[in-house]
């Protein structure tokens, strides 16, 4: 009987406070409390559909505003430590999630200063010093926040030896305002409409553009989340239709589990047809832990539920973005990709 390819995924889960604005020791961590749950429900319904252990990569807010607004970084890890004891021996990738946000004591609110780039690197450089602190290893693996990835943050990203970094979302253009930023971003964030829909190492000097050979490549991966023309493919059929004879160009943006969708149903539909629609068959998707009461938890968790149920199911494979069969589908030319894929079979 034929069987479709199964098809690696990443659920990049990042570990945030369950208000984006947290007064000082106000804050709690019961989103986080609350996803781990989920997840713990979904490991053996999804292994007994794809035949794949699940591991989802858990980002853990480190950054000087958690230490400011808990009384120190690693409060999450403090508070739960048998729950990252229980995701650590369930052989989880952890990484870090950075925000480069600013306490404004004047206006008594935290805010985005993506204009001051040694503020956004000393972000990076804080939450991995934690990272190492609490786990006794380097990090390896980053998100950033408030979609916000530049040059130099690529560099301090490079300096502390992490590997893979999920933020790029392609097709998103930039914003000047976000619930992310706090009260405001001091810029706009990164505009991503050029960038990639497939997983590449970075050419030196240009964070949109994939490597032309090993000696361009810089040494991080950078995996794109997933994103598809989904406005098109909702349309009805006649109308995809005029719009495929004007050659109307496509919108593809994430794939986000936090926006509202028709059904649970309808989005892994969508999903199922963006694995075949990408330059490279593979699915990465971002969530953020938000308070268990709030409606971006529910709509996250009525699609992760629904998942077991889907025929995509039995095809995802969620493993660590640092697997092999992710790095391979980065290597910089179609040569060498075939060279590497014959050394993993």
């Amino acid at each position: 009987m034929f069987r479709y390819a199964s098809i690696p995924a990443v659920l990049r889960i990042d570990i945030e406070p369950d208000d984006h604005q947290s007064a000082t020791n106000e804050g709690s961590w019961d989103g986080f409390v609350a996803l781990a749950a989920i997840v713990d429900q979904l490991r053996q319904r999804l292994a007994d559909q794809s035949g794949y252990a699940a591991h989802p990569t858990w980002m853990l807010r480190f950054d000087p505003d958690i230490g400011r607004c808990f009384g120190r970084p690693d409060d999450v890890v403090r508070r739960h430590v048998a729950l990252f004891n229980r995701l650590i021996d369930c052989q989880d990738p952890l990484g870090i999630h950075v925000h480069a946000h600013r306490w404004d004591s004047e206006q008594g609110a935290a805010f985005s200063d993506y204009a001051d780039s040694a503020w956004a690197t000393l972000c990076v450089d804080s939450s991995a010093d934690v990272f190492q602190t609490v786990f006794g290893k380097p990090v390896r693996r980053s998100s950033q926040g408030g979609y916000f990835l530049t040059e130099p943050i690529l560099d301090v990203l490079i300096r502390r030896g992490i590997e893979v970094d999920l933020t790029v979302e392609p097709g998103l253009k930039a914003k000047s305002a976000d619930l992310s930023f706090g009260t405001h971003a001091t810029a706009p964030s990164t505009d991503f409409r050029v960038f990639p829909r497939r997983p590449y190492y970075p050419a030196r000097g240009a964070s949109d553009a994939p490597a032309s050979s090993f000696s361009d490549a810089r040494p991080i991966l950078l995996l794109p989340l997933t994103s598809y023309d989904s406005y098109t493919a909702l349309l009805p059929l006649s109308r995809r239709l005029v719009r495929k004879l004007k050659r109307r160009p496509r919108n593809h943006l994430p794939l986000s589990m936090w926006r509202e969708w028709p059904s649970p149903k309808v989005y892994w539909d969508l999903v199922s047809q963006a694995a075949e629609d990408q330059p490279e068959r593979y699915l990465a998707f971002a969530v953020r832990t938000d308070s268990p009461a709030s409606e971006f938890h529910r709509r996250v968790r009525n699609i992760l539920e629904y998942l077991p149920m889907h025929p995509i199911a039995s095809r995802l494979r969620f493993v660590d973005p640092l697997s092999e069969e992710i790095r391979a589908l980065a290597v910089p030319s179609p040569e060498t990709r075939i060279t590497a894929l014959r050394g993993h079979c």
